[in-house]
């Protein structure tokens, strides 16, 4: 079974390269209120709490703590899911008017991502503001994203341990249906086929069509030359010194295009051959 690929978006996430004395001192001089102070410091406790269940559940996690870090990452990486914070006041480089829901810029970054590989990044929008602003849950439910509650609590963890067990048991079901699906793997090979077959195709209608029209004209030639020769207009010498010039010109086009059209179909039959070992394994 393929193992999870998880963006994990947030602005509390704890630095791993500063010690807990740094990090604090700067939330204080950011925040300089005690209580926020302190809110912010169990937040960032809890995050890392995240970012450990989630590492030792062994999906191949990827963290972001800052708003450039998560453009980049989204990017520059594929992920199965992605666990977006809706608020990012931590996150001095972003504007002070997009904090609030700088989250929802990320969502769509996602989707346009997965939209132009006709996909879809199944995501959770992680916010403490659910409970005080409803809204926020409708809307996150229209935009097809999960909304759940961010706490500092044993409960809120396990809540998103169970949502990402459920999306990683579903995207796991849809992987062995398709894998399952005996005409799949002959679809993809057909589509492969087709597209690097499809112009040598045409170009081999193209000079069938030509070729009808080179012979019809040749034996309407030779007729003429027939008739003509019969009312003793023209020697058969002549004549026959005509026909042999059209029929020879003829197959000197015909064999010159066969052979460019040979090579083209060689080139066509190994890049097919490079796509189909290029195909996922089944």
């Amino acid at each position: 079974m393929t193992v999870l690929r998880i963006l994990l978006a947030d602005d509390q996430i704890p630095p791993h390269d500063d010690s807990e004395e740094v990090f604090h001192a700067a939330l204080k001089k950011q925040f300089g209120d005690p209580a926020t102070v302190l809110a912010c410091i169990e937040q960032c406790r809890f995050m890392g709490e995240v970012v450990q269940a989630l590492r030792d559940a062994g999906y191949r996690l990827t963290t972001a703590r800052t708003y450039a870090d998560a453009v980049e990452q989204i990017a520059s990486n594929d992920f199965d899911l992605a666990i977006i914070d809706l608020g990012w006041y931590l996150d001095t480089k972003v504007p002070r008017h997009e904090r609030p829901s700088a989250g929802w810029s990320l969502c769509e970054r996602l989707d346009e991502k997965a939209a132009r590989s006709n996909g879809r990044i199944p995501q959770i929008l992680f916010s403490s503001r659910f409970p005080v602003e409803p809204g926020l849950s409708r809307e996150a439910a229209r935009k097809q994203k999960l909304p759940m509650f961010k706490q500092a609590t044993p409960i809120v963890l396990n809540s998103l341990m169970a949502a990402v067990g459920f999306v990683e048991a579903t995207i796991g079901a849809q992987r062995s249906q398709e894998a399952g699906n005996p005409k799949r793997f002959e679809r993809e090979l057909q589509d492969i086929a087709l597209g690097f077959y499809k112009e040598s195709i045409a170009d081999y209608r193209r000079w069938t069509k030509l070729s009808l029209g080179f012979v019809a004209g040749g034996l309407v030639l030779v007729l003429a030359g027939a008739g003509i020769a019969f009312y003793g207009a023209i020697g058969v010498a002549t004549l026959s010194s005509i026909s042999s010039l059209i029929c020879t010109t003829i197959a000197a086009l015909l064999y010159r295009r066969l052979d460019s059209m040979h090579t083209s179909v060689e080139t066509a039959r190994r890049e097919v051959l490079m796509e189909i070992q290029n195909l996922p394994q089944k």
